[in-house]
């Protein structure tokens, strides 16, 4: 694959990524219930689900400067990609000890697992030096 190709590409997955996040993140700081699948009425759950959705909008202005120059901005990837790691785990963890609903998995699987071929796509490619650091990039 062409480098030219590879920075489209990992330009736009990282802008896709900007775009979920900031939809998401206003969507659990706004509805914190959408994610509650017990139905629960506890003013913490809520107050810190809508604190997890300021995170997770803050993480899609990050990965929309990511989206600029994606060679530039590798950590950020990583550091999302370590987050859609670390998040499915933990709630493996909070499952099998019967203290999350197992349909809770779902919120991983589309704002955690789709996400981690992508990343490493990128940081492979960043890695092998098929993309790299451009000063001229963020400009275009």
């Amino acid at each position: 694959m062409k480098p030219e190709t590879i920075r489209v590409i990992s330009r736009l997955i990282m802008s896709l990524a900007a775009i979920y996040n900031l939809f998401w993140g206003v969507l659990i700081a706004m509805y914190p219930k959408v994610i509650l699948f017990d139905e629960s009425d506890s003013i913490f759950v809520i107050i810190v689900l809508q604190c997890v959705g300021m995170l997770v909008g803050v993480y899609g202005f990050a990965y929309y400067f990511a989206s600029r120059n994606p060679a530039r901005y590798w950590p950020i990837i990583l550091v999302g990609l370590l987050g859609k790691i670390l998040g499915p785990i933990g709630s493996l963890h909070y499952i099998f000890n019967n203290q999350l609903d197992p349909k809770f998995f779902w919120v991983n699987v589309f704002n955690d697992l789709i996400w981690i071929i992508p990343f490493s796509w990128i940081l492979y490619h960043v890695y092998k030096r098929n993309l790299v650091f451009d000063e001229d990039e963020e400009e275009e």
